[in-house]
């Protein structure tokens, strides 16, 4: 049987019912910003090389970067990029606000068809072949492709107003050739040269800008004697490029390596942070909080941020980054982990990844296989310099050829003194090649520079097997006093509640 309410109780429900509404409102906002927003963790793999894409790889891998540059400053979402689908997606299966994006890139003329599939995550199983959604475009200029690749993407993107890519399509392909040069190191003068005409022709590109300070850094790396003007101008570039993008992850990413490679881990870790606010979930800058943390010897902040770094993005899939924390710290099964190969990838082309196993196995007292990574590392085609004339260094003492690598790391060593020093982390496996050799006081006088140029990981001082012989020594411990006092201070100024953001 029907009753009459009171106007007063109708009034009351009324009320009720709109309370209810805005609070289903209120989630489906919420759950749809989860699903669309920042939180989005997309994994983006390259494409399928194939003849007719009018594309070499290196040039595709470029195109690849400048997607994950739009999607991360657009998008603000979670990117892991790949070179190729893997084998073994188990990780990535079931997880929740996860996409993959497998693009499908060809060069048509001076257009770009820039077509893509994905797949989410809750629908992957293993042993099931993915279920992809194609998307096929047609060939445009490639500022109106990249505007109609965010146009379908399957979260709607609010574009940030930044021009990343120039208008014109030969500066376009100028770039992408400059970016695929980078990795080699005969063509790099060549990419510099692309990217400066690159940025006298768009001065409001922020990835040209950004490009250039990133060969700029590179040919730094590739140069130990390069002046400090050089310095300056791969961080004017980058500077730049962040002026314009301010947002850029890669570009503040970038700059903060540059700092910190300068002994300036303060002012990278400054930098990272305040982009991290207002990118708190790009696992990018949590690899340069985590690298430049290391150095300062911050060795929980490194770890918090590599932690964080990892539930962004999919480390049993892709590592992000040589953990060398995790050295420092004894994690070794992590360290290693972190050390498997990628093909194409820089970390995989660079001599890092055979170095560092070297490097593990010499700690380890394996020196028949520290010698055959050293040597592996040595001989690679488009490594960096440094790295590959350490290796060799490291190669002969192993070989019992001391005097021979004496006198190599001698002059390396000249090379470096008055010049630009980058890099105090680079300068302890010097001083730790000194003392494998027996020369203690040349040894020393290395540790202390490393200090000197920022590296201020006291653990590691502490723990390296390598500078044993350095201990007994009276210059040893007021080096330690001063690690120790530095860090302190460091540890005050960055506590690793810094790292939690709402």
């Amino acid at each position: 049987m029907l009753t009459s309410r009171s106007p007063r109780a109708n009034l009351w429900l009324g009320a009720a019912f709109a309370l209810l509404l805005l609070a289903g409102s209120g989630l489906a906002w919420l759950l749809a910003r989860q699903g669309a927003g920042s939180r989005l963790k997309v994994v983006l793999i390259g494409p399928v090389a194939t003849e007719g894409s009018g594309l070499e790889s290196a040039q595709s891998r470029a195109v690849v970067a400048l997607v994950q540059d739009q999607l991360e400053l657009h998008g603000r979402f979670a990117i892991t990029s790949l070179t190729q689908l893997p084998a073994d997606l188990t990780p990535v299966c079931g997880q929740a606000r996860t996409l993959l994006i497998q693009l499908d890139l060809r060069r048509v003329g001076e257009d770009l068809d820039l077509s893509y599939r994905h797949a989410w995550s809750q629908q992957l199983a293993p042993g099931i072949a993915v279920p992809w959604q194609t998307h096929k475009a047609a060939p445009l200029a490639p500022a109106r492709a990249f505007d109609a690749f965010l146009g379908t993407f399957p979260r709607k993107i609010q574009p940030a107003g930044v021009d990343l890519l120039p208008t014109s399509a030969a500066v376009f392909w100028n770039l992408v050739q400059a970016g695929a040069w980078r990795l080699q190191n005969q063509r790099l003068d060549e990419a510099m040269k692309l990217a400066e005409q690159a940025t006298r022709q768009e001065p409001r590109c922020a990835s040209a800008w950004i490009l250039l300070g990133n060969l700029r850094y590179r040919a730094l790396l590739n140069n130990p004697a390069a002046f400090r003007q050089d310095q300056a101008d791969a961080e004017a570039c980058l500077q730049r490029g962040l002026l314009l993008a301010p947002d850029h992850p890669r570009g503040a990413f970038l700059l903060s390596l540059l700092k910190a490679d300068s002994g300036n881990q303060q002012e990278a870790l400054d930098l990272l942070l305040r982009a991290r606010r207002r990118q708190p979930h790009n696992p990018t800058l949590l690899t340069g909080i985590a690298y430049a943390a290391r150095g300062a010897g911050l060795l929980p902040l490194a770890r918090r941020a590599m932690d964080l770094r990892d539930e962004l993005s999919f480390a049993q899939v892709q590592p992000q980054a040589v953990d060398i924390t995790c050295l420092y710290t004894g994690e070794i099964p992590r360290f290693e982990a972190s050390l498997q190969e990628q093909p194409g990838h820089l970390r995989s082309t660079s001599g890092v990844l055979p170095f560092y196993r070297g490097y593990l196995a010499l700690t380890r007292g394996d020196q028949a296989l520290a010698q055959r990574e050293f040597r592996a590392a040595s001989e690679l085609a488009h490594g960096y310099p440094n790295i590959m004339r350490l290796s060799e260094i490291y190669d002969l003492i192993l070989e019992g050829r001391k005097e021979e690598a004496w006198q190599k790391l001698r002059e390396y060593d000249q090379e470096r003194i008055g010049m630009r020093e980058p890099d105090g982390e680079f300068t302890i496996r010097l001083a730790e090649a000194y003392a494998l050799m027996g020369d203690r006081a040349s040894a020393m006088e290395m540790a202390g520079r490393a200090f000197a140029r920022g590296f201020g990981c006291t653990v590691w001082y502490e723990r390296s097997p390598m500078l044993e012989p350095l201990r007994s020594l009276p210059k040893w411990k007021a080096l330690m006093q001063h690690l120790q006092e530095r860090q302190a201070l460091m540890e005050e100024r960055f506590p690793v509640g810094l790292l939690e953001v709402n």
